[in-house]
């Protein structure tokens, strides 16, 4: 079945109620893809943004966003590619010192490396405004020295590691220690794992994407938190300018600390889709994208590395949702029956400078980029999208 591009007039009418809502300051971008396409995809642009300092931004595929956990999609990738290829078993003992170069305690041995990034390692589950392991007196910036240090003097309490889902930011940091360790260094810097990003990742696909600590304030939007205030018919929305990053940053930027292109992200979606092939990266995409293991995350959806695949029929997606305070984003594609050979047929991303901002004026907890990456593949397959938007997939947990 070939695939339906979606009108400009389409994806207006799905966020023209927001745009009312906040006439100055908000903005989206909304790309889409398939192979049936006029290079194979488009991004549109919707509202208006200024930058930190209140100016004026232009709203284009150069635009700069904090993506969020879109991020742990770009480690698991570099995971795959530098380790989990030939050490297909590790485990976080194979990596802590002495044998290793990571020093944290004992007692995270038995994390196997892929429930790391594929969010069964046992760790307690986490969220941007609620981490865990975090030391009660942190240093800002928090760096990955720092956060080894605490790991070691006051580990977390695991669950049995792949025996039970939850969702970690921590894991994607400490991935991120242990692909910076790989070059043998004393003690992993953060340095050592954005240098392979960019090489590895970044740089093979073209993609002008940096972490948080590169980027321009003067160019990145200045970002939106959302709430709700309930009344017995109606709800209003409220917002309020929030400070960009994190107070993580940089230990945390395996976990969420991507700044992209709209161009980027399009990039990323036809790489993941099978459209984009690179010779090296291309081969890891049956392993990201196939189930990891027979856990669930509690919905219904299978876990891949990275990815979360949600197999129900009629809104079947591989994808990831991120939250990060001032920014919202969603990704997804229809799975493939033989990734990175046989190209998925549909995909979608949304980018805003918004958190918390909801598909209705309820706060139902379904994230605008949710709804609208989702209806967008509804209709690119010539269906209508459903109206009770709580169907759709979204990954178990708060936030990021």
């Amino acid at each position: 079945m070939a695939m339906v591009a979606p009108t400009r007039s389409q994806i207006a009418e799905l966020v023209q109620p927001y745009l009312e809502a906040q006439p100055s300051g908000l903005g989206f971008a909304i790309g889409y893809a398939s192979p049936d396409f006029a290079d194979y995809g488009d991004i549109q642009f919707f509202g208006s943004i200024k930058n930190q300092f209140g100016r004026s931004l232009i709203l284009g595929r150069n635009t700069p966003f904090e993506i969020a956990s879109i991020t742990k999609t770009f480690t698991a990738t570099l995971y795959a590619l530098l380790i989990r290829a030939s050490h297909p078993n590790g485990i976080l003992a194979d990596y802590i010192a002495p044998k290793g170069p990571l020093p944290i305690s004992d007692a995270l041995a038995p994390i196997k490396l892929d429930g790391l990034v594929n969010y069964t390692s046992g760790l307690p589950q986490d969220s941007v405004d609620n981490p865990v392991a975090v030391p009660p007196f942190k240093p800002e910036p928090y760096a990955m020295p720092g956060m080894l240090s605490y790991l070691n003097e006051f580990p977390p309490i695991l669950s049995p590691p792949s025996e039970n889902y939850s969702y970690s930011n921590l894991a994607f940091a400490i991935m991120s220690a242990i692909i910076a360790a790989e070059d043998n260094v004393k003690i992993p810097v953060v340095h050592a794992f954005v240098k392979k990003m960019r090489e590895y990742v970044f740089k093979p696909l073209d993609l002008s994407a940096k972490f948080f600590n590169e980027a321009s304030l003067a160019e990145l939007p200045l970002g939106f938190t959302y709430a709700y205030w309930p009344s017995s018919k109606y709800s209003r929305p409220v917002y309020s300018p929030q400070p960009p990053g994190h107070s993580l940053y940089p230990a945390y930027f395996g976990a969420h600390g991507i700044v992209a292109t709209p161009e980027d992200i399009l990039k990323w979606l036809k790489f993941n889709m099978g459209i984009i092939k690179d010779t090296k990266l291309t081969p890891l995409l049956s392993a990201l994208q196939t189930p990891s293991t027979s856990l669930t995350d509690g919905w219904g959806n299978r876990l891949g590395l990275g990815w979360f695949i949600n197999p129900a029929r009629e809104s079947a997606s591989v994808f990831k949702d991120g939250a990060l305070f001032s920014f919202g984003s969603y990704i997804a594609f229809l799975p493939s029956p033989n990734p990175g050979v046989v190209p998925s047929q549909a995909g979608a991303f949304a980018l805003v400078n918004a958190d918390g901002l909801t598909a209705t004026q309820t706060p139902d907890g379904t994230a605008i980029t949710n709804v609208l990456v989702n209806d967008l593949l509804q209709i690119m397959q010539g269906m209508t999208p459903p109206a009770d938007k709580t169907v759709y997939p979204q990954a178990a947990r708060k936030t990021s």
